[in-house]
């Protein structure tokens, strides 16, 4: 008999075998193993998958019973997996399976096939990953982000979001809003959407907040896509990383309806926007001829002026009070048109007032003064 050789100096002896460390791995729950002959329907499955696949190791498993467990959703597309075997290619599906107690699970299923001497697919051998955990995560994720644009839309605002120096990162809806571009909002570009009144404090705010990583909150108008003035607040909060510095910023902008708490108004000659609308405005009589402003049964009808107050207020969009009124945008073109002589029918009018109403501004028609809006 050959002596066995000495050990080498500092060498471990081997006291694990490969069932070892693959029991090792299995007794995670998070991964089995199986092999198979592709010409008959028997497969040996390790404990591992039968743990993952809920059943009892001592009652067998074949192909079609695996294959029975995909939730019905996910058969037809991945029903096909011991065809796809059995034609010699590998795959690497992820599915929904139904266990036999009504519990869903992810699973992640890579297998190979080994060919035979006739270089036909003989034996297949595959692992099965329980994914369950990561999809529970991206639906959670994807439930808050979900719930944050439900929360946006239902209070009207304007998501805003920069890089920890103020550069603009994430701006689609201030773009949308304003009628900037990309490159328009780089650096400070955004703030020319801002009333020129509004923006050195505006500026003094938003560098503050940077410099002391503290929260920003301000009011200020914005030059809206329409041409028209409108009160937001805007406020932010920096997102820190674990060492305490700035990550990014992120932020929303809500409308603010009424006078702002720096004592302006919407209504004022300003909120309508610079130009020929704004000067027609500022020039109208004070006294406007009844006949003109009324309906036959004595209902005062709304100036143009008036209309884009309120909308001003409001926050309302054009497309939002056609909307709301059951009239064409065109129609309130030409509503809140100083310069056209085409008139829309007084009932039009009166559909428009009232959902302006509704929407809590009231109308002003006091003697001896212009018509005026208020909060309602």
């Amino acid at each position: 008999m050959r002596p066995q050789a000495p050990a080498e100096a500092g060498a471990v002896p081997r006291a694990f075998s490969s069932r070892h460390f693959l029991k090792l791995i299995e007794d995670t729950g998070k991964v089995g193993f199986w092999s198979a002959d592709l010409r008959s329907e028997h497969m040996d499955a390790s404990l591992g998958l039968y743990r993952i696949l809920g059943l009892d190791p001592a009652s067998g498993i074949t192909f079609g019973f695996g294959l029975d467990m995909i939730h019905p959703e996910d058969r037809a597309a991945h029903g096909d997996q011991i065809a796809v075997l059995r034609s010699g290619q590998p795959i690497s599906r992820e599915f929904r399976i139904i266990r036999p107690d009504r519990t869903q699970r992810w699973l992640l299923h890579h297998a190979e096939v080994i060919l035979g001497p006739d270089g036909l697919p003989s034996q297949g051998m595959g692992v099965v990953f329980d994914v369950t955990e990561r999809h529970d995560a991206m639906n959670a994720l994807l439930q808050r982000h979900d719930r944050l644009n439900a929360l946006i839309t239902a209070t009207g605002a304007i998501f805003w979001g920069t890089q920890a120096n103020g550069e603009p990162t994430e701006m689609a809806q201030w773009m949308a809003l304003t009628g900037q571009s990309f490159t328009q909002i780089q650096g400070l570009g955004w703030m020319n959407a801002v009333h020129p009144d509004d923006r050195p404090r505006t500026h003094a705010a938003w560098m503050t907040a940077i410099e002391h990583a503290s929260a920003y909150n301000t009011d200020y108008r914005i030059l809206c896509a329409d041409g028209i003035y409108r009160w937001y607040n805007s406020r932010g909060a920096p997102v820190l990383n674990k060492d305490g510095s700035v990550r990014e910023w992120v932020g929303v902008c809500l409308s603010v309806p009424g006078r702002s708490r720096y004592g302006l108004s919407p209504s004022a000659p300003d909120a309508a926007g610079p130009g020929p609308a704004g000067q027609a405005a500022a020039a109208r009589p004070a006294n406007p001829d009844p006949a003109t402003t009324r309906t036959a049964d004595g209902t005062e009808l709304l100036t143009p002026a008036q209309i884009r107050a309120a909308r001003g207020m409001t926050g309302l969009s054009k497309d939002e009070l056609a909307k709301l009124a059951n009239v064409s945008v065109s129609t309130l073109n030409r509503l809140e048109d100083e310069s056209t002589s085409v008139r829309p029918r007084p009932d039009t009018i009166l559909a428009v007032r009232r959902s302006l109403e509704k929407a809590g501004v009231a109308f002003t028609f006091e003697p001896g003064a212009k018509p005026g809006i208020r909060e309602a």
